[in-house]
């Protein structure tokens, strides 16, 4: 075979790599808007229609808050393609638990999500989304109201990320990944019945071809979550089939705060915590921001970790 037609073939496979990144980009990278199905009058609870800007951009974001008694509130930040509906977590129950308890609570969509303006990508521009998110609670409520944040799934992998740099109360991350280059090998190599080697060399191109058409920049948990400073309770299912338990112990580990706690749930598969032992799941995260309600973060005390 000559040089020419070396090339060629080179020139070829280069090429189908490409056309493959890129189809792959587009399919795993943009996030296709769900429709909201369903809002809290169908569970009995009080809420308020409500849109805010996010940081930067200006995009409209819009949601539900829902008031409780406490000066305290928890903004929930729903997974990857979901938005504030997301009946994979039963999300409105979930709402109406820490409303019971006391807190007030906002839903939003994130960007591309629900009813909210833009186009939806992977863990793009959420730090844009949820720090709307924060200023509107703070516009609403004042600057000394109390926030916590709970992530679930690449929801938890955001807000990790973000409150690296931000300054909140205190933190759920809910089946929350180290590297999302992990989850989607591992989750890619199930699905094509590929080697995990294969799967990883393309990979490459799907990030590159997804920071060329919309702007990527691959951030991981892993990097960010010793910069947390707030306490977070990490919680994981042991039937997750796509963050195994050992990728819970590592964050807790990097994270090295003795203020944070690890919760293990049993027979729970992704993001199905909630579902396993609803009552349970409210009492624990409520119980865990109850610890730093009304508490300066300088004069708070370790406290023992409840496995």
């Amino acid at each position: 075979m000559n040089q020419s037609a070396i090339w060629s073939i080179i020139g070829i496979l280069v090429l189908v790599y490409v056309i493959l990144s890129t189809l792959a980009a587009y399919v795993l990278v943009r996030i296709p808007r769900l429709p909201l199905r369903d809002n809290p009058s169908s569970i009995g609870l009080e809420y308020e229609d409500v849109s805010f800007p996010s940081r930067k951009d200006k995009l409209t974001l819009k949601g539900w808050y829902m008031p409780g008694k406490k000066a305290f509130t928890i903004i929930v930040i729903t997974g990857m393609r979901q938005n504030r509906v997301d009946y994979r977590i039963n999300s409105l129950n979930m709402a109406k638990g820490f409303v019971d308890k006391g807190f007030n609570v906002l839903f939003f969509d994130q960007r591309g999500r629900g009813e909210s303006e833009g186009q939806g990508i992977v863990l793009t521009h959420f730090e844009r989304d949820i720090g709307g998110a924060l200023d509107f609670v703070r516009s609403k409520k004042g600057p000394d109201e109390q926030i916590g944040l709970i992530g679930l799934s690449a929801g938890a992998a955001a807000t990790v990320i973000f409150s690296s740099t931000e300054n909140i109360d205190a933190v759920v991350a809910d089946s929350c990944f180290t590297s999302i280059t992990r989850v989607f090998t591992q989750k890619g190599s199930a699905m094509s019945k590929l080697p995990r080697p294969i799967v990883k060399i393309f990979g490459f191109g799907i990030w590159m071809m997804a920071r060329i058409m919309y702007g990527y920049h691959r951030a991981d948990p892993a990097d960010k979550v010793a910069n947390v400073k707030c306490p977070i309770l990490f919680i994981q299912g042991d039937k997750d089939d796509w963050v195994s338990v050992d990728v819970t112990e590592r964050l807790y580990k990097i994270s090295n705060n003795p203020l944070d706690e690890i919760w293990f749930v049993p027979n729970a598969g992704h993001t199905k915590t909630f579902g396993m032992n609803p009552e349970g799941y409210i009492e624990r995260i409520t119980s865990f921001f109850s610890k730093f309600e009304k508490t300066p973060i300088e004069n708070r005390q370790p406290t023992a970790v409840n496995n």
